[in-house]
């Protein structure tokens, strides 16, 4: 039987009315995905970051804008080493370093990287410490910007004899001081700072050369390792030390190898050192080069955000970062009469990873043999004690 035949009029409005349905169903979808993402459901993205950066990435403000974008970002810590293998699922990972970056690059078969921002590494003390290193050519106040400088092959001169801090010259400090003239690092074997600390003196053993790729002199390794030994056990990470410095005083950590970032962040947003801490350009220096190493579509995209944004480039500044372009560093420094330089120009580069990596190794092979373990995690591990067991 043929179908009856409509009118025409009756079929245009049931193709309306079909067109519609599907025009009203594709807006109720679409509504829902909008409110689903700006309302409760951003997009998840897992970060493995060093300790430096946690602050940052759990700062509200940074967290409603990178919501405000669609993504809520949730990171964990962990030391430079391990940053790599311990990825996971992570979307991305974000290193302290170049040769961190090299590292999670060729690990995860990635080449893409977003530069975030960056710090130099400085040296915390106090102002008797400071003068009394001043009297013996250590540091060194500039005259023409009242910044200090510390002079890291003269201070290897005076640990390389164990001077204490009662044989320098001077009153400043007093003669009942008997602990050595040690800066206090985080442990090389998990933490970003404490390799760019052995980069550095590296650099310094090795004739003022980067030292290359393949097995390291002997004789740099032992002598860095001495410098990190006569500590005791170091922290993992730099917020520890950090806070001790800040809490305990110079009779706990006299000298503090440190990001300038943590300086200019607390001076800015508190809690604030004590007024009579100095902060000291090492001569020469490294820079810490924070990266973001996207691991999938979503870690790439934080990571350009996270780059290219004002306003959380702006919140990387507040946070103490120097990022790249723009005056806001500068500018935020002098809002707060902070001696921090403009500028910082001695610095040397960083070994590759795998002339780093052979030093590391020979770092922790003096840890193991001088029966020293591995470091706890933070939250198991007590305050650390005096750098080196007095011997009177």
């Amino acid at each position: 039987m043929s179908p009856i035949p409509l009118p025409s009029g009756w079929r245009a409005r049931m193709l309306l009315g079909a067109a519609t349905a599907v025009v009203v169903a594709l807006i109720v979808a679409i509504g829902a995905v909008l409110v689903d993402r700006f309302v409760g459901g951003a997009t998840v993205v897992e970060g493995v970051v060093g300790s430096e950066k946690v602050d940052f990435f759990r700062d509200e403000e940074v967290m409603a804008r990178l919501a405000e974008l669609g993504y809520e970002v949730r990171v964990r810590p962990r030391g430079s080493r391990l940053l790599a293998q311990d990825a996971g699922d992570a979307d991305f990972v974000s290193p302290g370093s170049d040769a961190g970056t090299d590292h999670v690059q060729r690990q995860h078969g990635v080449s893409t990287e977003h530069r975030l921002f960056s710090t130099p590494m400085v040296v915390l003390s106090y102002e008797p410490l400071a003068e009394s290193l001043r009297e013996a050519g250590v540091a060194h106040r500039s005259e023409e910007d009242g910044t200090w400088s510390f002079d890291l092959a003269a201070y290897l001169e005076l640990t390389a004899e164990q001077t204490r801090w009662r044989d320098l010259p001077g009153d400043s400090v007093g003669s009942e001081n008997r602990n050595e003239v040690l800066v206090r690092t985080t442990d090389p074997r998990t933490s970003n700072s404490g390799g760019l600390y052995a980069a550095v003196i590296s650099y310094l053993l090795n004739g003022e050369e980067v030292v290359p790729p393949g097995g390291p002199d002997p004789e740099i390794t032992d002598r860095l390792s001495d410098l990190f030994l006569a500590q005791g056990q170091p922290p993992e990470s730099s917020q520890q030390p950090f806070e001790q410095f800040r809490d305990l005083g110079p009779g706990h950590t006299p000298l503090l190898w440190a990001y300038e970032a943590q300086y200019v962040h607390a001076m800015v947003n508190g809690p604030a050192l004590p007024d009579d801490v100095v902060l000291m350009y090492p001569a020469p220096t490294v820079y810490s080069a924070h990266t973001l190493v996207p691991l999938t579509e979503a870690g790439d995209a934080v990571g350009a955000l996270l780059a290219v944004d004002p306003e959380l480039r702006s919140l990387a500044t507040r946070h103490g970062f120097r990022a790249e372009g723009g005056d806001a560093f500068a500018e935020l420094v002098a809002e707060h009469d902070l001696p921090v330089r403009d500028r910082v120009d001695d610095i040397v580069n960083i070994p590759t990873y795998e002339a780093l990596e052979a030093l590391l190794n020979g770092i922790e092979d003096a840890y193991d043999d001088s029966g020293m373990g591995p470091p706890a995690p933070e939250e198991q591990r007590p305050a650390a004690g005096p750098s080196r067991e007095e011997d009177e």
